[in-house]
């Protein structure tokens, strides 16, 4: 039977074992830390579940949709209506009529309305181009010239790029429009006005709950060392322990991917200099009683709010997630507010956090059940301008008939999506070369 090792535990991970594991093989996930999942997590209290991490799904998600239906796992569609905050007011989008509420809403100028067609005229043409394709990212690297702010401020103009572009980019990567490339801003918008938002019931930690309820997976057992050996296959390194793998699956994160895959540092080590993580902190709030605002999403101008970058409504995202009659708010930090404020006391960034939400709710006052503080130190890779070329001499220089195979987030746009492609992408190599 072919053995076959797993480094890290995230979705990418499990599907990759999960993909290998039904086709016969003889599958090991070695997880450094003591909870599976990556960045899908879900904490719990009481009747609250709270999505500390990955919140949300496209209808779009193939990949991920197809293992849901294969797992058992539901799916199912939010509110359908998205806000945007312009001085001080919510301007509300129902998504299910993306035109009509674009060119009723009095969030933008009619001068602003009617540029939007150059945006969407430039996302349809990377589109049709192929330069939006998530399994290989790399084919946008044409478009990789300049950051999502000069983009949105030359072709559209401040309006649009404060009022429509930056809350996009900062949902989608909790980061300013001066942070990323456009490429960013065109996948976000391919992603939230092509697609129905959809939620997994009961949290989005049901997948993964789901994948390792059929694999073998070890917790606290971090990798040092994996390297090719002559003979064939890959010798896999842990504290105190050694072992021989026919191949093996790497899903860890960039920097940790350089450190113990010394074989291939030399193509993974260029792209570290290009290609950095995110910091956020996320503070869930749970509410006695739900805000008066049907949306399931409200997204924040970095001139609205520097600090806050947007809330998701959960239980308008998805009744299961509090009790009957409740609310919970989940506010996601902007990476260099996050960065200022990431080894703040709880406190200190309850009440930060706590003054937004009744700014924007003033009917929450005194309805506040409880906090919840979580920080995430490596959130999510953003890149900065030209990284996708790099990206691109990464994936073509990591070969399909390699005992070592990669599933990571620096591979490709990073998503849920994404990290089922990328598993299945390293389960298909290692079946078809490397299966005995």
């Amino acid at each position: 039977m072919t053995r076959v090792a797993v480094v890290g535990a995230g979705i990418a991970g499990l599907t990759a074992a999960y993909r290998l594991q039904t086709a016969g093989c003889d599958v090991e996930v070695f997880e450094a830390e003591d909870v599976a999942g990556g960045r899908v997590q879900t904490v719990r209290a009481g009747s609250y579940a709270m999505d500390t991490g990955a919140s949300a799904l496209g209808s779009t998600y193939r990949a991920y949709l197809d293992l849901a239906r294969e797992l058992g796992v539901e799916i199912v569609d939010t509110a359908p209506y998205v806000g945007i905050r312009r001085a001080g007011t919510t301007h509300l989008l129902d998504m299910n009529h993306v035109v009509r509420t674009g060119v009723r809403t009095p969030l933008l100028s009619w001068g602003a309305k009617l540029r939007v067609s150059r945006l969407a005229f430039d996302v349809a043409a990377a589109r049709v181009r192929g330069r939006l394709d998530y399994a290989d990212m790399s084919k946008a690297a044409p478009l990789d010239t300049e950051s999502a702010r000069d983009y949105a401020l030359r072709a559209l103009g401040p309006e649009l790029d404060s009022y429509l572009c930056e809350p996009i980019v900062r949902t989608m990567l909790i980061a300013d429009t001066d942070k990323v490339s456009k490429v960013e801003l065109f996948s976000g918008i391919a992603n939230i006005f092509t697609a129905r938002i959809q939620t997994v019931v009961g949290g989005q930690d049901r997948m993964v709950d789901a994948l390792c309820r059929r694999l073998d997976v070890h917790l606290k057992t971090p990798v040092a060392e994996v390297v090719r050996l002559p003979g064939g296959g890959v010798r896999v390194s842990r504290a105190g322990a050694a072992s021989r793998f026919d191949a093996c699956v790497v899903t860890c994160p960039l920097p940790e991917a350089v450190e113990i895959c010394p074989d291939d540092r030399p193509v993974l080590a260029p792209l570290s200099r290009d290609l950095a993580y995110t910091q956020c902190i996320s503070v869930a709030v749970g509410t006695t009683r739900p805000p008066q605002c049907p949306a399931f999403l409200v997204m924040f101008p970095s001139t609205e709010n520097p600090d806050i970058a947007l809330m998701f409504l959960d239980h308008n995202k998805s009744p299961d997630r509090v009790p009957a009659g409740g609310g919970l708010l989940s506010c996601l930090w902007e990476t260099s507010a996050s960065e200022r404020m990431i080894d703040a006391g709880d406190d200190q960034v309850r009440d930060h956090t706590l003054a937004t939400v009744f700014d924007v709710f003033p009917e929450l006052r005194g309805a506040v059940d409880f906090v919840h503080v979580t920080r995430w130190r490596r959130a999510l890779p953003y890149t900065r301008i030209g990284a996708y070329r790099m990206i691109g001499r990464l994936n073509a220089a990591l070969e399909a008939c390699s005992p070592l195979q990669y599933a990571a987030d620096f591979m490709s746009a990073a998503g849920q999506n994404t990290a089922v492609e990328f598993g299945n992408r390293a389960a298909r190599n290692i079946l078809a070369h490397h299966v005995r």
